[in-house]
């Protein structure tokens, strides 16, 4: 009887170290919509297969295989799709019209991007910034296309 009470003490914690960064971020910033060929998501130092519906949190990374490509819709509608050899990080995602939080700052490490703007960008255009290696892009309400060869 005690080991199956240890066990148990022990699966908890596991499972409780897994679920902890998610606790930490309560609210996704998004979902993923398609996935075609290899993409994972980057949490927390782990790697986590790409699915649809799979949340997407501020802090969260995504990388596509030489054959990947992602879609990821967030919550203030705006739509990011990743090509082939891609990988971004949501550094800041912030949607809370109400109490007048806005940010989406997003980094391009590598590859290319397609962006189409959301809510944020409508309401506080200022909010939207996407870095890339050698540039900030301010996001004025549009649609936009990136490539880089990265660092």
């Amino acid at each position: 009887m005690r080991r199956l009470g240890i066990s148990v003490v022990v699966g908890v914690a596991v499972i409780g170290r897994l679920t902890a960064p998610l606790e930490a971020q309560s609210q996704p910033a998004g979902y993923i919509k398609i996935v075609m060929g290899a993409g994972v998501i980057l949490r927390a130092g782990g790697e986590l297969p790409a699915r649809p519906g799979e949340a997407v949190y501020q802090d969260d990374g995504l990388r596509t295989g030489t054959d990947g490509h992602l879609g990821v819709t967030l919550k203030d509608e705006t739509r990011v799709s990743l090509g082939p050899g891609s990988e971004i990080r949501l550094s800041r995602f912030q949607f809370s019209p109400a109490e007048g939080q806005l940010a989406l700052v997003m980094k391009l490490l590598r590859g290319s991007v397609a962006f189409v703007s959301g809510r944020i960008a409508s309401l506080r255009p200022e909010a939207v910034v996407i870095e890339t290696p050698s540039t900030i892009v301010g996001v004025r309400g549009t649609h936009l296309a990136i490539r880089t060869e990265g660092p």
